[in-house]
């Protein structure tokens, strides 16, 4: 294996335990996790059009006002120009966001910032999986 390989290697290891920590930390309503991951300007876009912050959204998920039963990933891509990095995917859940059901299969979107070595999650967008 040459150096570009094994860094290659080394970058899919790291959005791969990424994108698992996050579904579990979703599932388990770990929100320690989401502190740390998450940078502290994080926005996410919400399928249905309006937008939260970190806190916002941490706040949520410790009230129980988004709350999942499943939650799964796939088809993950990642792009990683220097200290920044595009990932994106698909995933598919059955949840609620203030008593309003959000099941369903939907294409994300997560922009990356490494700091310190490590990769935060600095804005994230989720749009609902065209029907054919």
């Amino acid at each position: 294996m040459d150096q570009r390989e094994a860094l290659n290697s080394k970058i899919d290891q790291e959005f791969l335990d990424l994108d698992r920590g996050w579904v579990a930390a979703y599932l388990q309503g770990n929100t320690e996790l989401f502190d740390r991951i998450w940078t502290a300007g994080f926005i996410f876009t919400f399928p249905f059009g309006h937008f939260i912050t970190k806190e916002q959204e941490i706040a949520d998920i410790k009230s129980g006002d988004l709350a999942f039963e499943s939650l799964s990933t796939g088809g993950m891509t990642v792009n990683v120009y220097g200290k920044t990095a595009v990932m994106a995917g698909r995933f598919k859940m059955k949840g609620q966001y203030k008593g309003r059901d959000i099941s369903g299969q939907y294409n994300y979107t997560n922009i990356l910032g490494k700091q310190q070595e490590c990769w935060q999650i600095v804005a994230s967008h989720a749009a609902p999986v065209a029907r054919r």
